[in-house]
């Protein structure tokens, strides 16, 4: 009996209990419903800022090729569809598109011409085709973006005025 006490005692003076106390079952699915419903409203922001990174990356690639186009005019005349001899080091691997040369990294494809825009002189064609969007730059200044499915008509819009160019794209300057 005297060992039982002196056990007590030693529990009681150190603070310890014999029934282990820690988290129920409820607690944990309720952190684990709260993680999930902040990962479900943050991941889809986090993707839409980081496509628009990657779109402003695009522009600014889209810009200067567009100037390129422009120096090259003024030196021959016309503008160029072959993006290899313009006067700028254009990022990715030769390649074509309908005939026309074009770069193409792991993101977008880029040329100096787009299809179906009259006074294009740059374009960049987000990868994979014909289901996201392209970025185009005129020869009056303007840049466009052209979206292929509903997925991006929101995305094209938020990147400028959100006026309409066509019925499919969106001035963005």
């Amino acid at each position: 009996m005297n060992k039982i006490y002196q056990k007590m005692y030693l529990q009681n003076k150190c603070g310890s209990k014999s029934v282990l106390s820690g988290f129920t079952l409820i607690e944990l699915l309720v952190v684990v419903l709260i993680i999930g419903i902040l990962a479900a409203v943050a991941l889809p922001q986090y993707e839409k800022t980081v496509e628009r990174a990657r779109a402003a990356e695009a522009m600014q690639m889209v810009a200067s090729i567009a100037r390129a186009n422009e120096v090259y005019k003024l030196a021959n005349g016309s503008y160029t569809t072959d993006i290899s001899l313009l006067d700028i080091q254009v990022p990715g691997t030769d390649t074509t598109y309908n005939g026309w040369p074009r770069k193409e990294t792991r993101l977008f494809q880029y040329g100096s011409i787009a299809e179906g825009y009259t006074g294009s002189v740059a374009v960049a064609q987000r990868l994979p085709f014909i289901s996201s969007y392209a970025i185009a730059a005129l020869s009056d200044g303007q840049l466009v973006c052209h979206y292929y499915t509903d997925k991006y008509k929101e995305f094209c819009r938020s990147l400028g005025s959100g006026k309409t160019y066509n019925s499919s794209s969106y001035i963005i300057n």
